[in-house]
């Protein structure tokens, strides 16, 4: 008995060590996987923090056709979830696409799933226009039948999904459209991808699921507003509306150019707000002491690199200065003139503003 009981010690230990030395085997894992010819996705789940990658690949008659591998860290029972884009262009009706977890090289476990392509996987709408930008996505569906979808949009990161929405049994009778801003900061010059994906409810099958691609470079877009803009003897004003999720921390620079004499002058103001999609302020300059003449005026939208993003271009006739003559009441002097036009111009700007 205690030979067999010696035996039994030595077999656990065994087991032990054989769990250390290949624990990553039995605690990752895909839990779900999806692939037409535009875009493939997987889900990679873990008991422990797992480092490895995945590679996708699209088989047609058991030969690669393409393939990319994408390194993940997947932290203890928080799923990763991983996007890629096929490149190449499809030429058969059928392909198989597979993905392969990976770590330290060894092949962990492989799912395939089916891809069809044309008027095999065709579904029952059409999109009219799929448009990413600054501020957010526009998704506009023509539906040849009517049906209901779930539509899913992602903004890509590389391949990872930095936001998702889904808006859920979507009625397909007529041309809908989905739109959606961006809740957050993005990243000035970042590349990002959106991808729709639409599932399309069948009775009595899975559904129909197909994926769509836009895709922008996040920049800072501001705008003049023309109907905002005012331009007189006093100086210039007006108000400029953030239409990016990138920040715009930037300045209203004001150019005059007087067309008898040639003289021209800068005008340079910080805008008081950093203005994002949706946000506006409103900023101006005092011309102070210019000479009367027609001037050719000039407004840029200037942020911190000294790009242009915006601009007005309008004339201004600046009237001679009429003389006025000393009375017995008062005394009118230039400083009190220049004094009363910077008052009023600074009342006149916040008026438009509504206070």
């Amino acid at each position: 008995m205690k030979g067999i009981a010696r035996a039994v010690k030595y077999i656990i230990f065994a087991l032990v060590l054989l769990s250390l030395a290949n624990p990553v085997a039995a605690k990752a894992g895909i839990s779900d996987f999806f692939s037409d010819f535009t875009t493939s996705d997987v889900t990679i789940t873990s008991d422990d923090d797992f480092d490895g990658s995945v590679v996708f690949g699209l088989y047609y008659a058991g030969s690669l056709v393409q393939s990319q591998t994408v390194a993940l860290r997947v932290k203890a029972n928080e799923p990763a979830y991983r996007v890629i884009i096929w490149q190449q262009r499809p030429q058969q009706d059928y392909y198989t696409a597979k993905v392969s977890l990976y770590n330290d090289g060894k092949p962990i476990e492989t799912k395939t799933y089916p891809v069809s392509y044309g008027t095999v996987s065709l579904p029952g709408f059409h999109v009219v226009d799929f448009s990413s930008s600054n501020s957010g996505v526009k998704l506009l569906l023509r539906p040849f039948n009517p049906s209901v979808a779930d539509i899913k949009i992602e903004l890509l990161d590389n391949n990872n999904a930095v936001y998702t929405k889904t808006d859920k049994d979507v009625s397909l009778t007529v041309n809908t459209e989905i739109t959606m801003s961006w809740p957050f900061l993005l990243t000035r010059n970042k590349n990002y991808t959106v991808r729709a994906k639409v599932y399309t409810h069948r009775l009595y099958f899975e559904p129909l699921v197909n994926s769509y691609i836009s895709g922008f470079t996040a920049t800072e877009d501001v705008e003049l507003l023309h109907d905002d803009v005012e331009v007189d003897e006093f100086g210039a004003s007006v108000t400029i509306q953030g239409n990016s999720q990138v920040p715009f921390d930037g300045y209203i620079v004001v150019n005059t150019k007087n067309r008898e004499t040639g003289n021209s002058k800068t005008y340079r103001q910080q805008m008081e707000e950093i203005l994002v999609s949706g946000k506006d302020d409103t900023a101006g300059v005092v011309w102070g002491d210019i000479a009367p003449g027609v001037y050719d005026v000039e407004i840029l939208a200037v942020n911190k690199q000294n790009e242009t993003l915006d601009k007005y271009e309008t004339v201004l006739r600046i009237p001679d200065i009429p003389v006025f003559h000393e009375s017995t009441n008062a005394k009118e002097s230039p400083g009190f003139l220049f004094l009363f036009s910077v008052i009023a111009f600074v009342i006149a700007a916040r008026s438009r503003r509504g206070g």
